[in-house]
């Protein structure tokens, strides 16, 4: 039975992906649809043909060839259990993330775990592995924050993806749709920025204790970096009086 799957973007750019040809491509995505929920699906060139290519002009033989490529290039790996011919997608939770997997009804004896290496990937596999998980703690691309960058000019975008990935590995709590959630965090911070504006454009009363002198000036900067014309560093009115009152 035919399954939806997902393509993962950075695919197209896989190192591996980028050596073969767009119809091993495709198959290889065909394979996807029709494996089990473990990756294994029946080694048939036939069954392949009228899976992936029930209405293309390419022949069985041709079929055939392509998934050799596959198998060369160790996408899937052949195996047998119970004397039936199969194959198994090498390293498919790479490519699939399957909430409530069916169990396999096929297992991988330990002649063919050894001989073909199917669950026990090289150095260098466990190094495309590891660096693949790590390009999906970040699973907003540029071009992404880009994007909400011109939807929120208020706020600095960059500066907010990396408090709310920091929030997500405190929290120790993976993130369902990152992206709606960032936005959301987005908007927490642009009607912060709103409000930390709408206060600054306040009025404040700033006093000069040397010569009695009052000046009306914005809150913010202008309140707190006003030099008198006496050359005396200004303080808000309530202040001063809260102070000199407490030290009465």
């Amino acid at each position: 039975m035919a399954r939806k799957r997902m393509i993962d973007p950075k695919f197209w750019s896989d190192d591996k992906m980028m050596s073969i040809t767009p119809m091993h491509r495709l198959l290889f995505i065909g394979i996807w649809n029709f494996s089990d929920d473990s990756g294994i699906h029946k080694n048939s060139n036939e069954m392949l043909k009228a899976e992936i290519f029930p209405c293309d002009d390419i022949t069985i033989d041709q079929v055939g060839k392509l998934k050799s490529d596959l198998i060369d290039h160790n996408l899937i790996v052949p195996f047998q259990n119970e004397e039936i011919e199969l194959f198994y997608v090498k390293n498919w939770n790479i490519y699939q993330k399957i909430n409530r997997p069916i169990p396999t009804k096929y297992r991988l004896n330990e002649d063919s775990r050894r001989t073909q290496g199917a669950l026990t990937p090289n150095r260098i596999e466990q190094n495309r592995i590891k660096q693949k998980r790590e390009q999906d703690k970040h699973s907003l691309t540029r071009d992404d924050l880009n994007t909400l960058a011109d939807k929120y000019p208020t706020v600095d975008v960059q500066g907010s993806y990396r408090k709310f990935e920091l929030n997500l590995q405190k929290n120790n709590r993976p993130s369902v749709n990152e992206m709606a959630e960032f936005e959301l965090w987005l908007i927490r911070d642009e009607e912060n920025e709103w409000n930390k504006r709408i206060k600054s454009n306040d009025s404040v009363t700033i006093y000069c204790p040397d010569c009695d002198k009052e000046k009306i000036v914005s809150e913010g900067p202008q309140a707190r970096e006003t030099i008198c014309d006496c050359e005396t560093q200004m303080l808000r009115k309530n202040d001063y009086l809260h102070e000199k009152e407490r030290l009465r």
